[in-house]
């Protein structure tokens, strides 16, 4: 079967996971969709393509939800979405964050600006046990030849950041 999407001209085989690295799709990132059932059905693998060819601005829409998120304290994410922040300038060696944060002062850069230089790492697709549904995944690194450290953002359907999780 072939994806529709705009942005990419992928064949897939219904029934099989698909992983695929930037080199084998021209994406700039990872594309993956872990889920057999979804790659059996037409519509939700329709839904993958148009997803896909909205990546970047997803992206943007998780970034704007991080900075909303560190710009209040009260949030119920606030904690763990600014541990990761902390985590990559404050608590690795200076090289390190230097390396991550190029040419930018680190004494002065707040979290929020950090959100900036988040990069989109991989998209994918695969059905949430917990809320059983289709959600599509965007994983956000500094620099994964620098840190394994992921920022994960879970998106619905409906194009509504429903989770943020922080793996490594």
């Amino acid at each position: 079967m072939r994806l529709n999407s705009k942005r990419v001209n992928f064949e897939y085989q219904p029934g099989e996971e698909i992983f695929t690295f930037p080199e084998d799709t021209g994406l700039p990132f990872i594309f993956d969709v872990l889920d057999e059932e979804l790659t059996e059905n037409i519509e939700a693998m329709d839904v993958v393509g148009q997803m896909l060819d909205e990546a970047e601005s997803l992206a943007e829409k998780a970034k704007e939800t991080l900075k909303q998120i560190l710009s209040d304290e009260n949030h119920q994410k606030y904690g763990m979405v600014s541990f990761f922040m902390e985590f990559h300038r404050d608590e690795v060696d200076p090289e390190t964050a230097a390396a991550l944060f190029l040419g930018k002062d680190l004494s002065t850069l707040s979290f929020v600006d950090m959100v900036d230089d988040l990069q989109l790492k991989r998209f994918g697709s695969c059905i949430d046990d917990e809320m059983d549904q289709q959600v599509f995944i965007l994983d956000f690194s500094f620099n994964p030849e620098l840190t394994d450290e992921l920022l994960v953002v879970y998106f619905n359907l409906e194009k509504e950041v429903v989770e943020i999780a922080h793996e490594s």
